[in-house]
Order: structure tokens, then C-alpha cells, then sequence
């Protein structure tokens, strides 16, 4: 159950929400309430007190001046000294004061702050002096004709009136010796006096190096004076403040000046004997109760413990994630506490944000916390639980407003402009903005979360102050809706691309005023022209799809057909220029140059003869850019790897510098092979005027094996069926002789029949001549060719020899050399098969494994073995052109598919029973009586996503005079198979009459959704001669 949200639970107030909150209105003024001059919120005492939080110290403070000023408690000391921060509250106090002294029936809740009864019953004089407002050189007005320069003079006036003051005129005006302690008693008169000191910090600031100095040398012996004046009145209080920290540190703006009055007032002290009582009037541990009262009209504390408690569970299930707790975890009474505002905040803005010169605490955060309070509820962003230091936003106008002049840190301008936020009025967006319109699209805003949070950390006085960890940026960061690994993401997209980031450290997160490497990398990338780019990057593709053992001849960017020879020599990989000649992903097209390039050769339009041997990779249209700024990129950095830039870049650089080139370099070989992906190569397509196909190579694919640019265009033809390589299984001799001339000729040399391969389209591109070497000897052992070089002949039941391929090799079908009267040769002994090799076989890795599968089995029948079998079951297959296959003497099982008969017909079939069916397959098994039944070996063995086991049940051979034969059977996997196949076949050569009863399994787990599966499998099954032959297939679909 998600917990509220702050939109739920808390109501601002109408000023905060509406943002008619003015600069005036949160500098509390001590001087203009007593004018009457002061914003409404401080001289109206109703206002004042209901935004106000009933501290512990200002109820001390209160308690302690009332008691003094009646006389009920003779105890207390007669001078208060208020102790906190600059912006802590300490004017705001003082302003309390007068007000509950001098106007207490204009307070409703007057009751939260004070006793009514204890208050004195007859008016009290309250006497002021604002060193905020002090003008020691000129003078301020006091009333008309009267200019008081010092303290004293201010004092007077407001004391005694202008009596008063033309009693020590004198000594104001001269500013040398200030009254004695008779005259200030005097000026007091008889009445309850409360005298109160504000600022006198900045006082003693502006007296420095001015003609006034002498005044400040007189402030000791006034102070003096002035105590043991108020101290021999019964009803007279001094209240003076002090901005000092912890341990009586003087941590801000004025710091040096408020450290000089802590000095002067100890000395007094130790003199006259007299204790001064220190207060605070806002304690660290109730900020966050003032800024919520001022902040909120109301808050549902019923429901707060809600949100606690999904914190505390947040917190729970991320703590190695997060800084470690100690032994006390107070995050969760802070959190109930301050809510809504999160620990963190308050923390952050305390303990950093307060050091800085220029921001006064209290006043300080609500300036900050009112803009983003007001920015929340108009924006109403999903899922606030709480108010996270994130939600502080520098794109706002006038919190940035508040960081460049308030704060004084336009020094950091640059940074938050380049990566962390713009205004409206600025043009485009920061760094983190773009991740959220792009990386986080649909998603809250994780950049700009992130970098706000690092931002606020960085702005600090104390250098070891700025900044934060990864444990404390998750703390800040992590909200009920919010995903961590998202963060994580941020994170890195920010360390990546920030311009402003500190790189010099990973132990800390944090912005700088001044650039990082990544700026100075994207100011050298500027510096390259577009000519220089684009020679960079035609080069880098030039180099990426070389020929160096790779498959293909690479033609780099052909502008005309004469470029690309029309030869046997190829193929040729044409690679087009990224310029004018892309390819849309979402809109197919075949390029202009394109089709001209395949239909024609030369410079005079005449035609291609070879179009089977070329083929083209195009760039994607949308990933040129990439390429453009990759480019750049890796110029950049191998420039500033270089002389005297490297040299003058700082170690830790110089180490970025040289890891980044490197991963820079990775990138641009990435972004090349993921534009090139667009492959045409020969084939019937849906194009009328060239007979060509379009693949698009998968992102994945592009993505392997960087600058290997071919490999992945060799890939996909290689899925296509289009491409066959030295160590592929050959096509069925059969299949050959169809798809080419040889059948309808009867006879070709062996290099015209090569050349078709280069010719025709509808032929799969051949690499190397050792295919075809195999499928002639396959044709020449089966009887289905005759090879004749010379005077040699080599045909069925011969001995092998070596082919050649050349003008003077010829391949006679057998039936067109039966018919020349060249075939069959004079008859000729047959010799004795070998003896068949003992099981396993030795050679090769797998027969090296002695923890095989007990169920892998072969066994070799043959001479006088009481095992062999005597003839039966050989001839039915012929030389294993036809034999046919049983039917099944038992109806398949349920879930079982079953058809028997020539392969392409029950493929169809089935694939049309199982899409019907809905349902996937888990198995396929595949049987075959043919001597062809090995050619499935090669393209079942590496079936995608399938378990493969092959099964031999009745296998071998015969003399056919029944002299000689041996038979075998196998169980095992399609590696094992082939070391088995190997030798049968060599045995097979020799002539007579051989079996096979073969039988594939596959497995697929998870069940294959076979979907145009079977279209597949016969168009492969074709291109081996398979597909009008005779099998069993069975298919086990899965489910009920």
C-alpha cells in the first residue's frame, strides 16, 4: 500500500502557495517594526505569532525578561546574551519581545509563549540599537535635527528623547569617550527599561578602516558602563546577540567581528562580576518545526506515522546501500518530527548550506523552502511522500535567483546551466534535463533528482564540506516510488557526461566552478572541421570492413560499377558511402546506386555477369550522426593524448585521458557496425529489377566483435542459408545438378560448373572450391556423377582420386557418360573393405571423454563376428537414392503428430496443424531409410534451441554377392555421429549395397513456436536435395 502524499496531508499557507512571498518578508527587521515600517508579517503581532513556532529558548527568553522587567524573579541576571547563527532567529526573537511587551492583546495565541498574568502592568520602555541599520559615518535619523553616529547616541534618543540625547550630544558626535554609568542610568529613568542590542557585528564591520575606528576602540568601555547601569536599575534588562555556533565558534559572514564581542563581553565579565545568561532561541533540533510552522497552515500528524513507517522500510531493505547508523538510528523520529520535510534536508542545509557567507540559516531556508513548497503543489508531481533536498530546483527562476546573489555563488552558474538545470527563459536543457526527456522518458525525472542532490551538497564553505558519497547520495535520494537502480543509472549517465562533475576523486560526488575533462573534451572536439571528421571516419570504416581474414573483398565506397570488378575472385563486399546512400529501418528502399552497381560493369552499362558474387552493406540513416560524434570523440582524445596538452593535464586526468581513448576507440568500431547494417545480397526478392534481398542485422549482432566489420554481414547470411563456407556440409549432388546447367547439358567442366555458383542468384554464394570438391565426390560415390580429367575416369565403386577444378576436369551426369559410352569402365577385381576401427573411435576430442553418457553406444558388426547379420534388411535402399520408410505399426501417442511420406508435403502439413493448434513443440523426431539420411547431420546439429541425439538402429554394408558385409548401430550426439559417418561413407565408396535406418531427436526447452519453422526447414531442405525424399516426422506438441 502506497503511504500519503504531501499533497494529502499538508495545506501551505495561502502566501507560500500563492509565492506572494516578497525578499522583505523574510528579513526580520528589528529597527522598521519599531518604525511601524516593517512588512506586514512582523509588525502585525497577530500575523507575527501564528507564523511563529513556540521554541524552548524564546519561551526561556521571554519568561526571563518579564520576570526581570516585574521583579518576580530577583534571580535572573539582567543581561540575556542570544547565541546562534547569522539567520538563526535571534532578531526574530527580539521582535517577539516587543511585541508580547508592548502589544500582548494583539495576540491570540499568546498563551503558547507566555503567561498573560506574569506580564508587566505598566508600559515598558524598549530602547533599540540595529548595527544593521547604524550609519557611522553620516549618522541616522533619529528624529528631526538628530543624526546618532553611535550606539550611545541611538540610545539616548530612544531612552529619553531628544532630552536625552543633547545630554550626551558630545560624546556622539565626537565619538571619542562614550557616557559613564551615571548618565546611562539617568537616562533610564525610573520605569521597567528593556534595552536590546541587535547585530553588532556588522556594526564593528562597518567601523573598520573608516574614520569612525575610534568608536570601536569605545565599545569595551561603553558595554562596561552600560551593564553596571542596567544592572543597578531593579527593572532594567539588557538583551544583546551573538552569532556563534558550536563550541562558541563564529562560523559566518561576520564571523571575526562576532568572535571580537564574545571576547569583549568575557572580559566584562571577569571585570564587573557580572554573569551574562546565554540563550538560543532556536535550537538545532527545532528548525524544522519553525520552518514547518511558517511553511504550513496545517499538517495531518495522524497520518504521518504512515509515511514513517515506508521509510523505515525502504531504509531496511537498502541498508548496504545507505551510511551506516551507529548504534542509535534516529532517522525515523527525525523523519516524524520534521515531516514533511526529510532529515536529510534539514541536515544538509544546516550543516552545509549555513557556512556560506551570505546565507542567514533559518531566514535562508525558508527563502529556499517557500519557492520549492510553492513549485510542488503547482507542478503536483506523482508519488512526494516527503520534500527531499531534491526538490530544491535551480531551473526555478528565483531559487536560482537565490543561489547567484543571495548566496553569492555565480560562480557556479556555468555548472548548473550546463548540467543540472536551465530556466524557461534559457534555450535548450541541461544535462540531467536531457536524460529525463530521453534516457527517462515516462519515468521521474532521475537526472535531475541526482544532480540537484550533488549541486546543493557542493555548495559549501568548508572544503571538506562539499560533496557526498554514494551511501549518503542514496539516503537523500531514496523515496517509496523511487527505483534504485535508476539512481544508479543517473549516477553513471552524469560521471560520463557531466562538464562540471568533480573527476579527480570517485569517493565523492560533486560540482566544480571550473570545467572537467569532459568539457575540455567537447571543446577540442569542436575544434575539428566536418572535412576532417569525414576523412576520419571513411577511413575508420575502410579499415573496419578490410579484408584481412575476413571473408570477403571489401570495395570502400563505389561511386560507379567500374569499380567493382566483374570477375571470380570476390566476393565482393560493396560498402556504400554513409553519405546520400542510406537505408531507413521503418521504410525499406533499394538504393539507386545500388541497382546500378549489380546490373551493370564497367563504364559503358554493359551487364553484370557475375551478380551471385557481390553484395552490399548500407548505413542505417538514423545512426549517422552517431558515427559523426563518436568520431569526433576519438579525434579529441588522441589529440589530447598528445605533446604538451597531455603534459599539461593533472595525473588523474592524464589516466582518464588514455582509458577513455581507449574505450572511445571501442565505441566509434560500435557505432560503424551498428549503422552498417543494412545488407542486399543476390536472391529473389521483392525487388522486379534485381534479384535481391534485404537483412537487417540485429543490434545485438552489430554489437559483437568490434572493428570486425564482415563478420557480422557473414552472420546474417549465414542465417539466411546464402553463404557456404569450406567446413559446411555440401548440397545434395542431385540438388546441384538441378539448380544448374549439368542436369540439362549432362556434362560441364568442373570450372563452369564452379562459375555458376558466381553466376546465378539463385545459388547461395560459395566460399572456396571445397564445398564442391565434396559434393562431387558425394555425386561421383553415390553414381550419380562420372569424373573424367585426361585419360582418368572416376565414378562409383572406383577409387578416389583428387579433383580439380578446371576447364579440363569434366562432370558427366551418369547418365549422359553411360550414353557417350564413357561409363561404366572395364571391369575391374573388387578389392576387400578394411576392417572396421574398434568403438570409440580415436581422433578428435569427443573420443577423449571417458565420462560419456552410458546411453551413447555404437556397435560394428562385420566378418566373422557372431553378431554380424546375415544380409537381411540391404538393397532396399538402392545405392540410397529411395528406400522407402515403414509405416508406423502403432498410432502415435496423444499430443503427437505423425506423418509419413515425401519430406516438403508432411512439413507443410505439419506446420499447418501445429499453427492451428496453438501450441509449441517439444520435440521433433525425424526418420530416415536412405542413404541420404546422414545429409540431415549437418543442419540438424546446430538447431537453434534444441537437445540433438542421433540414433543408427540398423546401419552397413554388403559385397552384394554376399562375400562380405557388416552392419552397425549408434546412439549418441551429432559430434559423435559425424566421426561414425566418416568412416561408413569411406566404406560406402567401395561399391555394393549399403542401409541406414537413421532417427533425429530434438528437444526444445522451452517449447519452439513454430510459426514459418516449416517454410524454413523445406527451403533448406531443398537447397541439400532432401526435400522430395521420403521420411517419418513426428512432432510432440506442448500442453493438454
Amino acid at each position: 500500500m502506497r503511504p500519503p502524499t504531501i499533497y494529502h496531508l499538508c495545506q501551505p499557507r495561502q502566501d507560500v502557495l500563492a509565492g506572494r512571498i516578497r525578499d522583505e518578508d523574510f528579513a526580520a527587521d528589528l529597527s522598521q517594526v519599531l518604525k511601524g515600517t516593517a512588512p506586514e508579517l512582523y509588525k502585525n503581532p497577530t500575523l507575527f505569532f501564528a507564523n511563529t513556532h513556540p521554541t524552548r529558548g524564546l519561551k526561556d527568553l521571554i519568561k526571563a525578561v518579564v520576570g526581570r522587567l516585574t521583579g518576580a524573579d530577583s534571580q535572573l541576571g539582567s543581561i540575556l546574551r542570544l547565541d546562534t547563527s547569522y539567520g538563526g532567529g535571534k532578531t526574530h526573537a527580539l521582535i517577539g519581545l516587543n511585541h508580547i511587551l508592548t502589544a500582548p492583546g494583539q495576540i491570540p495565541n499568546l498563551a503558547e509563549f507566555v503567561d498573560r498574568s506574569t506580564l508587566p502592568g505598566e508600559p515598558v520602555t524598549v530602547a533599540v540599537f540595529d548595527g544593521e541599520n547604524a550609519d557611522p559615518m553620516n549618522g541616522r535619523r533619529m528624529e528631526e535635527g538628530i543624526l546618532a553616529t553611535t550606539p550611545w547616541g541611538e540610545l539616548a534618543v530612544q531612552l529619553a528623547g531628544r532630552t536625552g540625547y543633547e545630554r550626551i550630544r558630545n560624546s556622539d558626535q565626537l565619538g571619542a569617550a562614550p557616557p559613564g554609568a551615571e548618565t546611562l542610568r539617568e537616562l533610564m529613568g525610573e520605569g521597567p527599561v528593556l534595552i536590546l542590542m541587535d547585530e553588532l557585528s556588522i556594526y564593528l564591520r562597518k567601523l573598520k578602516g573608516s574614520a569612525a575606528g575610534q568608536a570601536a576602540e569605545q565599545l569595551t568601555p561603553f558595554l562596561t558602563d552600560l551593564i553596571k547601569a542596567v544592572n543597578s536599575a531593579p527593572n532594567a534588562v539588557l538583551v544583546f546577540t551573538l552569532a556563534l555556533g558550536r563550541g562558541g565558534q563564529a562560523v559566518d559572514a561576520y564571523g571575526e567581528e562576532n568572535q571580537r564581542i564574545d571576547r569583549i563581553f568575557a572580559e566584562l565579565q571577569s571585570v564587573t562580576g557580572r554573569q551574562v545568561t546565554a540563550l538560543t532561541p532556536t535550537s538545532e533540533d527545532e528548525t524544522v518545526q519553525v520552518l514547518c510552522r511558517r511553511l504550513f497552515e496545517s499538517i495531518d500528524h495522524r497520518r504521518v506515522e504512515e509515511v514513517v513507517r515506508a521509510y523505515q522500510g525502504l531504509w531496511s531493505r537498502h541498508a548496504e546501500a545507505l551510511p551506516a547508523v551507529g548504534q542509535r538510528d534516529d532517522r525515523a523520529e527525525a523523519l516524524r518530527k520534521g515531516y514533511p520535510l526529510h532529515p536529510e534536508l534539514i541536515e544538509t542545509l544546516m550543516q552545509k548550506t549555513s557556512t556560506l557567507e551570505n546565507f542567514q540559516r533559518v531566514r535562508g531556508m525558508l527563502r529556499l523552502l517557500a519557492q520549492t513548497v510553492a513549485q510542488l503543489w503547482r507542478e503536483q508531481a506523482d508519488d512526494v511522500t516527503a520534500i527531499h533536498l531534491h526538490h530544491i530546483d535551480p531551473g526555478n527562476e528565483r531559487i536560482r535567483l537565490e543561489i547567484a546573489t543571495k548566496l553569492g555563488l555565480q560562480a557556479f552558474i556555468p555548472a548548473i546551466r550546463a548540467d543540472v538545470a536551465r530556466t524557461a527563459a534559457e534555450d535548450g536543457k541541461a544535462l540531467a534535463q536531457q536524460l529525463d526527456a530521453g534516457e527517462f522518458v515516462g519515468l521521474a525525472p532521475y537526472g535531475s533528482l541526482t544532480a540537484r542532490t550533488v549541486l546543493l551538497h557542493s555548495l559549501a564553505f568548508n572544503e571538506p564540506l562539499k560533496g557526498l558519497s554514494r551511501p549518503e547520495l542514496n539516503y537523500s535520494l531514496y523515496a517509496p516510488g523511487l527505483d534504485p537502480a535508476f539512481i544508479d543509472k543517473a549516477v553513471r549517465h552524469l560521471q560520463e557526461a557531466s562538464e562540471y562533475l568533480d573527476d579527480s576523486t570517485t569517493s565523492k560526488l560533486r560540482f566544480l566552478t571550473e570545467a572537467n575533462l569532459n568539457q575540455m573534451v567537447r571543446k577540442r572536439e569542436g575544434q575539428f572541421d566536418l572535412e576532417t571528421v569525414r576523412q576520419e571516419l571513411n577511413r575508420h570504416i575502410a579499415a573496419i570492413f578490410a579484408k584481412a581474414k575476413q571473408r570477403f573483398e571489401p570495395v570502400v565506397f563505389p561511386a560507379s560499377p567500374a569499380e567493382i570488378p566483374d570477375d571470380t575472385d570476390g566476393p565482393y563486399l560493396a560498402v556504400l558511402h554513409w553519405e546520400g546512400h542510406t537505408v531507413a529501418q521503418n521504410n525499406v528502399h533499394l538504393p539507386e546506386l545500388v541497382v546500378r552497381l549489380f546490373k551493370e560493369r564497367g563504364d559503358n552499362a554493359n551487364t553484370r555477369r557475375n551478380r551471385n558474387n557481390l553484395l552490399f552493406v548500407c548505413a542505417d540513416g538514423l545512426q549517422v550522426d552517431d558515427m559523426l560524434r563518436k568520431t569526433r570523440t576519438t579525434l579529441a582524445l588522441g589529440q589530447m593524448r598528445q605533446g604538451d596538452l597531455f603534459a599539461s593535464l593533472q595525473t588523474h586526468q592524464q589516466e582518464q585521458v588514455k582509458e577513455r581513448h581507449g574505450r572511445a576507440q571501442q565505441a566509434f568500431a560500435l557505432a560503424v557496425q551498428q549503422a552498417y547494417r543494412h545488407v542486399f545480397y543476390p536472391e529473389r526478392g521483392p525487388w522486379p529489377e534485381v534479384p535481391l534481398v534485404h537483412a537487417a542485422i540485429t543490434v545485438t549482432n552489430a554489437s559483437s566483435e568490434p572493428g570486425v566489420g564482415q563478420k557480422q554481414v557473414e552472420r546474417v547470411l549465414r542465417e539466411a542459408g546464402e553463404l557456404i563456407l569450406p567446413d559446411d556440409a555440401p548440397p545434395a549432388p542431385n540438388y546441384m545438378a538441378d539448380k544448374t546447367p549439368l542436369r540439362r547439358r549432362g556434362v560441364m567442366s568442373s570450372r563452369d560448373l564452379r562459375n555458376e555458383y558466381y553466376l546465378d542468384p539463385a545459388l547461395p554464394i560459395l566460399i572456396g572450391d571445397e564445398v564442391l570438391k565434396k559434393c562431387l565426390r558425394m555425386g561421383l560415390d553415390e553414381g550419380v556423377f562420372v569424373y573424367k580429367e585426361g585419360e582418368r575416369l572416376e565414378g562409383k565403386n572406383l577409387p578416389p582420386g583428387t579433383l580439380s577444378i578446371s576447364e579440363d576436369a569434366k562432370i558427366y551426369m551418369v547418365e549422359k557418360a553411360e550414353a557417350l559410352g564413357i561409363w561404366p569402365p572395364r571391369t575391374t577385381a573388387s578389392e576387400p573393405p578394411p576392417a572396421a576401427p574398434a568403438w570409440p573411435f580415436t581422433g578428435g576430442e569427443d573420443s577423449k571423454d571417458t565420462n560419456k553418457d552410458t546411453n551413447d553406444a555404437a556397435t560394428i558388426h562385420g566378418g566373422s563376428d557372431p553378431t554380424t547379420r546375415q544380409g537381411t534388411g540391404f538393397g532396399a535402399g538402392g545405392s540410397g537414392r529411395g528406400g522407402a520408410v515403414a509405416s508406423p505399426t502403432t498410432p502415435p501417442p496423444p499430443g503427437v503428430l505423425e506423418r509419413t511420406g515425401n519430406i516438403k508435403t508432411i512439413l507443410t502439413q505439419l506446420a499447418q496443424q501445429v499453427s492451428s493448434s496453438g501450441k509449441g513443440v517439444c520435440s521433433l523426431t525425424w526418420r530416415m531409410n536412405s542413404g541420404d539420411g546422414f545429409v540431415p547431420l549437418a543442419l540438424l546439429k546446430a538447431e537453434p534451441g534444441a537437445t540433438v541425439q542421433v540414433e543408427m538402429m540398423e546401419g552397413g554394408w554388403s559385397s552384394g554377392d554376399g562375400a562380405a558385409e557388416w552392419s552397425f548401430e549408434f546412439k549418441g550426439t551429432p559430434e559423435e555421429a559425424i566421426i561414425l559417418r566418416s568412416f561408413i561413407e569411406g566404406q560406402w565408396r567401395r561399391g555394393g549395397e549399403r542401409l541406414l535406418d537413421i532417427k533425429y531427436k530434438l528437444t526444445y526447452d522451452p517449447p519452439l513456436i513454430w510459426s514459418d519453422q516449416g517454410e524454413d526447414w523445406i527451403r533448406r531442405l531443398t537447397r541439400a536435395g532432401l526435400s522430395t525424399q521420403m521420411a517419418t516426422i513426428g512432432l510432440e506438441l506442448s500442453g493438454p
